[in-house]
């Protein structure tokens, strides 16, 4: 691969390309120890873990996060629908994402970004990234650098063990021990400090967070109360049904003429005589009639009017069937409340029962799409500080080297529609432009959504274009001056 090319920095680039050299290659004094993943203090922690400890509030929603994972099938499998729909492509084979690089971006530069996207497993591991931050809310990358400052592997970092430090105004910090590192790493529930990083050696993934607070809220957040009260109710249902599911037996014994001593008696006697069998010569065993347990009640005769009525034994089939086995409205109800929470239609996991309006699905499938999209675009954000730093490393300037991410497309139905959109507003372009009533500058700005550079750069290529072919339309021997006579 060709030399990179230093590229003319911006005021204060090179001084800070200096700044992380120096920082990578600087000796940490005793008692500080260099580590593979930061900067750790035993003696500053050993001070300090009296007082410090990470919120447990976090914790808990991240513990609660990996348990409806594990055992909420709705939630592993629409976490499994929302990274599947973001980074892979249809056919399986395709990329998860590609970089589109802009015009003027040496091939140097695009050699040794591929490079470094393919050392650390960029594509392979988006899957994993996109759904670990999806089920977290946070999602915590360490950069691992190699020889001459290449990036040879992001590290995944478990979010119940990273902490993030702010100032009053949300930056990040910018100090070289505990409690002032821009991220700390501290053994989980516990005070004991592993490590800490500056701010460059950290990719913090945040979805989905609100306001003022340094940390990402789970896409499970607001579902952890329904998942709580659905799991009451689907165990207090297989309690039922295990125990209330089969059939259970009324024994009516006659007891007519007994007193209650002797009726009692005489019930205990008929059961122990049912339910205990001969095994050997004087043994006996117990041999249960059904699966639960059966009810044994005396019934008494009496004279009415001189009539007495006549006392049979009998036995009777109890039928336990309850509305609450059949009426699983409230169960339904939590479920939704939960799928909502994931913003994953119910027809994308199998779950739809009923037939909706065309408009209806055509509605879930555009706003699925643009979660997706959104999903796409905090990945997007990865995906920029990730080639940035490459080649910061390297001493480029990654504001020169201009280039878009792009991914699948979430919906073939809003690609469908965006084409016919598209195609419409070409039409009434051409004949606002043959009008008069617009030129060229608006439409792109207007219709194609460009932004002034972007329409600058393509205005230049066009008038490039067109000088190109007038060149090459001028005859041959036509730039003689001579004198007009001699022709």
């Amino acid at each position: 691969m060709a030399a990179l090319p230093t590229l003319e920095a911006p005021r204060g680039l090179a001084r800070l390309v200096g700044r992380l050299t120096k920082l990578f290659s600087q000796q940490v004094p005793a008692p500080t120890r260099t580590t593979t993943v930061g900067v750790a203090d035993a003696e500053i922690s050993a001070l300090t873990s009296a007082w410090f400890n990470i919120s447990t509030e976090r914790i808990e929603i991240y513990d609660d996060a990996e348990e409806m994972e594990d055992t909420i099938d709705e939630v592993a499998v629409a976490l499994d629908v929302l990274a599947d729909e973001a980074v892979n492509a249809e056919g399986g084979a395709e990329e998860s994402f590609r970089i589109i690089w802009g015009d003027g971006v040496s091939e140097s530069v695009k050699d040794y970004v591929e490079a470094a996207i393919e050392r650390c497993r960029l594509r392979e591991k988006m899957y994993g990234i996109t759904r670990d931050t999806l089920l977290y809310g946070d999602n915590f990358q360490q950069y691992i650098l190699g020889e001459d400052f290449d990036l040879v592997r992001v590290m995944y970092m478990p979010p119940s063990s990273m902490v993030r430090n702010e100032d009053e105004v949300g930056l990040l910090l910018r100090g070289s021990t505990q409690n002032n590192f821009a991220f700390e790493q501290y053994v989980p529930r516990t005070n004991r400090f592993i490590a800490g990083f500056r701010a460059w050696q950290m990719e913090h993934i945040r979805w989905n967070r609100r306001g003022s607070s340094p940390y990402g809220r789970s896409m499970c957040y607001t579902a952890r109360h329904s998942w709580r009260k659905l799991k009451a109710m689907e165990e207090a249902l297989c309690v039922n049904w295990l125990t209330r599911a089969f059939a259970r037996l009324l024994f009516v014994l006659d007891t007519t003429g007994k007193t209650s001593v002797e009726a009692t008696t005489y019930i205990q006697k008929f059961k122990a005589g049912l339910m205990n069998k001969k095994v050997v010569s004087g043994v006996l065993g117990d041999e249960e009639l059904s699966v639960v347990k059966d009810l044994f009640i005396g019934r008494g005769y009496h004279d009415f009017g001189g009539q007495i009525q006549e006392g049979l034994t009998d036995v009777r089939v109890l039928d336990t069937a309850s509305t609450g086995f059949t009426h699983l409205d409230p169960v339904e109800y939590y479920q939704n409340k939960i799928l909502t929470s994931m913003r994953v239609p119910k027809a994308y996991l199998g779950l739809e029962r009923d037939i909706n309006a065309k408009a209806t699905l055509s509605y879930q499938d555009r706003r699925f799409a643009r979660t997706i999209r959104r999903v796409q675009s905090v990945m997007s954000d990865f995906i920029h500080h990730f080639v940035a730093l490459s080649l910061l490393l390297k001493g480029v300037n990654p504001f020169e080297a201009k280039y878009v991410v792009e991914w699948p497309s979430p919906s073939r139905l809003d690609v469908v529609e965006e084409a016919q959109a598209l195609q419409s507003f070409s039409a009434a372009a051409q004949t606002l432009v043959g009008l008069g009533v617009v030129d060229d500058e608006y439409i792109a700005l207007k219709f194609l959504q460009m932004s002034p550079s972007q329409w600058s750069t393509v205005f230049d290529r066009i008038q490039s274009k067109a000088q190109e072919v007038v060149d090459n339309e001028q005859p041959a021997g036509d730039d003689t001056d001579g004198d007009p006579a001699d022709s």
